[in-house]
This record gives C-alpha cells, sequence and structure tokens, in this order.
C-alpha cells in the first residue's frame, strides 16, 4: 500500500518555467487518464516522484522518475523544508527537497534557454519541449511498466550515443528502486526477446521469426497489436490497444514475473494467459510468460517414450553429466520433468519442464527419446509450461573422484558432480562470489560420516533457515549448495548508508523476530538440538521479500541426548558476537547463539556495528554505550538516525532491553530462545531488569 502526499490535484498537466509543483499537488493529463505526483510507501518512506493512474485506486506508479536517488523531504523528518518539482531557470526540469543537490530529470538532454514545458500526456509520457520540440521523454527511460506507445528496444545504432531501452523490475513490491530482473530485446541477438536475472541467467520469451513477432505465452485478451521495427538504426517492439477504453499494459514484477494487466471501468484486473505453440503464437494477440507455479508430486521420477515440440529457451553454459540435469529439476519442487540428449557440438541439451501435470503424454508426441516426469507420467492431466536449458557436457563428470551414489533410496539431499560446480561459478570466480563463510579451513574427515551430517542438516525445514539444496565431494574438498537469497546478507542494507533506509523499523522488527523464531526452531523443535556458533548479521540473508534466513552452518555443532553444553580447544567465530564464556574457557551452549542474537538485535537497531564502535567519551564497544542509554532513559539516541519517527518508542526500549539481556555476561542470566520470543509477543509483560555487560571491550579486540 503506498501513502501518497496527494492532498489536492494542480488544475493543469503541464509545468512551465518559474512554475513549482509541491508534494500535495499532481498535474492530471488533459483526459484525465493519469496523474503526476509525489508518494512514498511503508517500506520505502524516502520520497519519490511518479505517474500512476488517476482513477487506481491503489495508485500503483507505472514510472518512478527518481527510483535510485530518492529524496530525503517527507514528513516527520526534522529539518525538512518541502520538496517540489520545477521547470529552472536555465529551463531544466529538476526535483528538490533543499537539502541535497537538485536532482535534473532530463539530466543528458539539457535545455538550452528557459523557453521550455513539461506536460504529462493521456498516454502517461511525461514530455519535456523547448520550443516546438521534443527535448526529454519519460518513455525513453521505463522502469517496471511496459504502457502502450512504450518503445522496447536498441536506438540510435549508428552512431556513438546507443540507447537501450529496457523494464527494470522494483527492489520488492514496495520498493521502486532497481531489482533483479530485465526485460527487452537482447542486444547481441536482436530477434530475441528476453528475461535477464541479474546473476547473468536469462529467459527468452519471444522472438521474430523473419515475418512477425512471436511470444511463448499467449494472453487471454484480444485488444493487443503488437509492432516489431528492425532497421539500421533501431531495433524495438511496441504496441498498442485496439479498445482505448480499456487500456492494457504489463509489468516486469520484483520476483522475475510478467504480468498483463487491463483498467476495466475503474476497476484493474490482471489478464489469465494460455500456452502458445506454433499454431497459437501470433502477433495480433499478447503472449505472456506465466511463471512457474509450485507443484508437488515427491523426488520420484517416471520415464516415457516421446518427444517434445521446440519451446522457451533458457541459456545456461555449464558442464554437467546428464544426472545433474535430474538434480536441477529434483531442487526446484515447480519442475515436473526433465529430459536431455546428445548435441553434435558434444554437449548435451537438457530440457526441464515447468508448471502444473497436464495431458504429459499428449505434449511429448511420438518421438523416440525418454522423458523423466516427476511421480507417475501416466496419471497426467494437465499442460505443462516448458523450460529448455542449454548445458554442454564435460569428459571429467564421470571422475572416480566424484561420488556416485546409485539409486535415488540412498539419498534425500541431491550429491552434484564437482565439474558441475567448477564451471557453474566459473571456476570458482571472484565475479560470481557472494560472501565471506565462515568455514575457516577445511580438515580431513572420513565421507561416510561428512555424507550423514549433511543428511541431518538437510532435514532442517524452517522458513528462517536458508534451505540446503546439495552438496558435493572431490577429493579432499567438500561444497554445499544453499538455495540463492536475491537481497543476499543483511549487513549489506544495515551497515549501508544508502541502502540502511530501504528497511524502516516495521521491517527491522520483522527481521529480529523472524531471526528469533529460526534460532528457536534451532534449539528446541528440530529433530536435532543444533548450536549455531557463527551468528552474525553478515550470515542472516534476505530473501525477494525481506524475510530473514539464517545461513552458513560451517561451525554449527549438534548436541545429543540431554547435552546442554559441550566444550572446545579451537576457538572459531567472529569477536563482537562470541560469548565470554565461549572466548575464555571454549564452553558453547544455546545461550552462545543467545548472546549473538543480542548483538545482532543492537546492530539493527542502531544500524553501527559492535566491532568497531566505540563511544567518543568512553572506551565502550556498541554494548556498554547500549546499556548507559537504556539506563538513562535514553533509548532514542541509540535508534538509526535513518529511521526518523518511524520506530515507535516503547518498541523500540523493547528491542535495547531485550539486547542487553540476551548479552549478559553469565549465560545463566540470559533467557531463552523461547524467553525471548516470549518477549516480543508479550509487549506489555514486566522483564527483568539488565546488568551492564562488564566484558563488553575484550570481546572486540
Amino acid at each position: 500500500m503506498f501513502c501518497f502526499f496527494v492532498c489536492l490535484s494542480h488544475a493543469s498537466d503541464s509545468l512551465r518555467h518559474g512554475q513549482y509543483l509541491y508534494r500535495n499537488e499532481t498535474l492530471v493529463s488533459a483526459g484525465g487518464v493519469f496523474e503526476l505526483g509525489f508518494f512514498s510507501s511503508h517500506a520505502a518512506p524516502n520520497g519519490y516522484l511518479g505517474i500512476w493512474f488517476k482513477n487506481d485506486k491503489n495508485q500503483k506508479p507505472v514510472w518512478v522518475a527518481n527510483r535510485d536517488s530518492p529524496f530525503m523531504d517527507f514528513p516527520g523528518v526534522p529539518g525538512s523544508s518541502g520538496v517540489f518539482l520545477t521547470i529552472r531557470y536555465d529551463g531544466n526540469m529538476v526535483i528538490s527537497d533543499q537539502r541535497n543537490a537538485p536532482f535534473i530529470l532530463n539530466y543528458g538532454a539539457l535545455a538550452s534557454s528557459n523557453n521550455t514545458r513539461a506536460t504529462i500526456g493521456d498516454s502517461g509520457n511525461l514530455i519535456l519541449m523547448e520550443g516546438e520540440e521534443i527535448l526529454w521523454q519519460s518513455f525513453y527511460y521505463p522502469t517496471d511498466t511496459f504502457l502502450p506507445g512504450m518503445k522496447l528496444g536498441l536506438f540510435n545504432m549508428n552512431t556513438e550515443q546507443l540507447r537501450k531501452q529496457f523494464l527494470v523490475s522494483w527492489f520488492s513490491s514496495s520498493v521502486p528502486a532497481d531489482g533483479s530482473y530485465a526485460l527487452g530485446i537482447d542486444p547481441v541477438n536482436n530477434t530475441q526477446f528476453n528475461v535477464w536475472r541479474s546473476d547473468g541467467a536469462y529467459q527468452q520469451i519471444g522472438l521474430w521469426d523473419g515475418h512477425e513477432f512471436k511470444f511463448f505465452f499467449q494472453s487471454t485478451s484480444d485488444n493487443l497489436n503488437f509492432s516489431f521495427v528492425w532497421n539500421s538504426n533501431e531495433i524495438y517492439l511496441t504496441f498498442n490497444n485496439k479498445n482505448t477504453s480499456m487500456p492494457s499494459w504489463f509489468v516486469l514484477t520484483s520476483n522475475g514475473e510478467i504480468n498483463e494487466f487491463r483498467m476495466v471501468g475503474q476497476e484493474i484486473e490482471i489478464v489469465d494467459y494460455s500456452l502458445c505453440d506454433d499454431t497459437m503464437a501470433r502477433s495480433s494477440n499478447g503472449c505472456l510468460v506465466a511463471m512457474p507455479s509450485a507443484c508437488s508430486g515427491g523426488d520420484n521420477f517416471s520415464n516415457t517414450r516421446g518427444s517434445l515440440p521446440s519451446s522457451m529457451v533458457l541459456s545456461w553454459p555449464i558442464h554437467v553429466d546428464p544426472y545433474d540435469c535430474e538434480i536441477l529439476c529434483r531442487n526446484n519442487c515447480s519442475c515436473v520433468a526433465y529430459a536431455y540428449k546428445p548435441l553434435q557440438d558434444e554437449g548435451i541439451l537438457c530440457q526441464l519442464y515447468y508448471g502444473n501435470k497436464s495431458d504429459l503424454l499428449k505434449l511429448v508426441g511420438t518421438g523416440n527419446s525418454t522423458v523423466y516426469v516427476r511421480g507417475n507420467a501416466s496419471k497426467s492431466d494437465r499442460k505443462l509450461l516448458v523450460v529448455t536449458v542449454m548445458l554442454s557436457s564435460d569428459d571429467n563428470a564421470s571422475s572416480p573422484n566424484v561420488i556416485e551414489l546409485g539409486t535415488k533410496k540412498d539419498h534425500e539431499l541431491p550429491f552434484l558432480s564437482f565439474s558441475f560446480i567448477v564451471t557453474s561459478t566459473n571456476n570458482f570466480s571472484l565475479a560470481n562470489k557472494l560472501g565471506q563463510g565462515g568455514f575457516g579451513p577445511v580438515y580431513k574427515t572420513r565421507t561416510l560420516e561428512f555424507k550423514n551430517e549433511v543428511q541431518l542438516i538437510s532435514k532442517l525445514q524452517h522458513r528462517n533457515l536458508v534451505k540446503l539444496l546439495g552438496c558435493c565431494i572431490h577429493r579432499e574438498e567438500k561444497i554445499l549448495i544453499y538455495e540463492y537469497m536475491p537481497n543476499k546478507s543483511l549487513d549489506s542494507f544495515i551497515f549501508d548508508p544508502t541502502k540502511r533506509r530501504l528497511l524502516n523499523w516495521t521491517q527491522r522488527i520483522h527481521i529480529i523476530e523472524g531471526i528469533g523464531q529460526g534460532l528457536l526452531y534451532l534449539h528446541k523443535y528440530s529433530r536435532l538440538r543444533i548450536i549455531h556458533r557463527d551468528l552474525k548479521i553478515s550470515n542472516i540473508l534476505l530473501d525477494a521479500y525481506m524475510n530473514p534466513k539464517i545461513s552458513d552452518f560451517g561451525l554449527a555443532r549438534i548436541l545429543s541426548g540431554n547435552e546442554c553444553r559441550a566444550k572446545t580447544n579451537r576457538i572459531v567465530g567472529t569477536y563482537g558476537y562470541m560469548s565470554p564464556e565461549y572466548v575464555m574457557h571454549g564452553l558453547f551452549s544455546t545461550k552462545s547463539d543467545v548472546f549473538s542474537f543480542g548483538v545482532i538485535v543492537l546492530e539493527i537497531v542502531s544500524g553501527r556495528k559492535n566491532a568497531n564502535f566505540h563511544e567518543s567519551d568512553h572506551s565502550l564497544n556498541l554494548l556498554g554505550h547500549a546499556w548507559n542509554l537504556w539506563k538513562s532513559g535514553r533509548c532514542l539516541e541509540l535508534m538509526d538516525s535513518t529511521l526518523a519517527d518511524s520506530s515507535s518508542t516503547d518498541s523500540l526500549a523493547l528491542c535495547i532491553q531485550v539486547g542487553l539481556l540476551c548479552v549478559q555476561d553469565c549465560a545463566e542470566e540470559r533467557p531463552t530462545m523461547s524467553d525471548v520470543v516470549s518477549m516480543f509477543s508479550n509487549e506489555g509483560a514486566t522483564l527483568p531488569t539488565p546488568k551492564q555487560p562488564t566484558y563488553s571491550n575484550l570481546m572486540t579486540e
């Protein structure tokens, strides 16, 4: 839900030199179709200038001017003095909050005079005119929405000023910053229309066959006319609506889906899709990708004979064994079938089929290939969506150094070939490195013991734990493969001066509570009692919806039976998060994780690191500083300054008090994770009074 600054409408559709549009005003197109104004959201309280449908009750922006440069002026921020859009003295269109440097919308196409005006049209295009010439227009810089008349493609190709127009998804459903997906014409193969993901994987969703542009999925709407233009200077795809009174448009969502919407009266509805094949795909109809839906059917595959029609292509240049095709499918419950066959270039063609099983036997045709179907192939009764993955084989894939596990009953967790992992990471290239784990040196262990331990960890299932997808044993190397988290680690937000603004107080509380739930599961509710031993803010990963997931179990220990604590002579972990009894005596228990959790809570609240924090007047780390502020009733001074007043004073004080209770010097005085979760869910309860953490200096050396 978006919280807009709009209180009244500016009577005009245009802004001229010397005029101002303030945050409580809007420009409305001449026909009343689109509206331009300022907005914010609960998830991202920073401000933006955007365009939305005038009669959209949710006012979801279809274009954002400053998606990666939000202004810092919004209600409730001390020192703010008003944000506005204006045509400046030099004719350029700028946003200013009177604190930062003005944001020039038409940067790169600057005006040469002040004879300019900006107009919002009924197409949704914001145009800056200089005299009678178009100087700049918002359609040149689309965000996540493909509107009728907009062009996606490559322009000025025969000049040195090549312009690329792509859709780029939002960071999340409520944060307009650049996200993980892009949509547009392939710059290399200009006949293809692709969706890219930030990790380099891409999906072909349409192509130009020399006569018409075809998509692989067909919309039920018959209101679209697509046009594909290809000449020496420009290549682009555009469309218009046959019925302009019922407009349709497309949105690339933050999780990579492509949704078609249409306006019916005063309501916006989403359009359903069906599978396109060679007989259905016509440029006169809109064909969209329907993203795979979750499926069930177990991990067993049955086979049937047949062949599959050509379909979507997902290019994935990875050296694999045929067995790895099965692993790719098994690891994603949305994959319901797979097949593979050799290619002339000594590679293999691996095909993964996503969606619900339907009429599979009819779909595979009468070929002589083998198709492997999740569950019982004879029970398929619904159509499949098809994704083809191009993979090439590796001569070393059958090396004796790669563990072969035999039948599927021998294991639940897939073991991948080492060659698969080497080439999928580009030989462990730094460009593919997401972060540094806490595993430390690799010590020799018996393979059977390693496999047993991995199988135990793989059985842990909780929404706040990162899922283990597979592993590999190659000579002395032992590799774990976890699910990919698009928003990476929490420290990339909390300790980043720009991205920390994207986490408001509600989200931070959600993250704190999620970490607590994950830790409680490890300590109490999983089939094993597990002590993480390296819980820190960089080991908290965030999924596409900013849900926290505990990761990096390289130092984790399993307690058996009624064992409540253990001892080690090898102190490993991260200073600043390690409990006193562990640092001094090598003793660890669930209370060691509680200590680490308390440090994380205080770091999330303050936006500052414990390990390198020093209060200006005393030799204290973050823990001691937090205790001093809490004791003197000055909790607000610990709050991250970017939170403004989006936080509740009571919930802030509660978080600080719980955090301080968790970092008590004596393990027995710390609460259990059950106690911690209860404290957060019963805000009115009376809590113990924390003691001063006297051991704070040693822990950050």
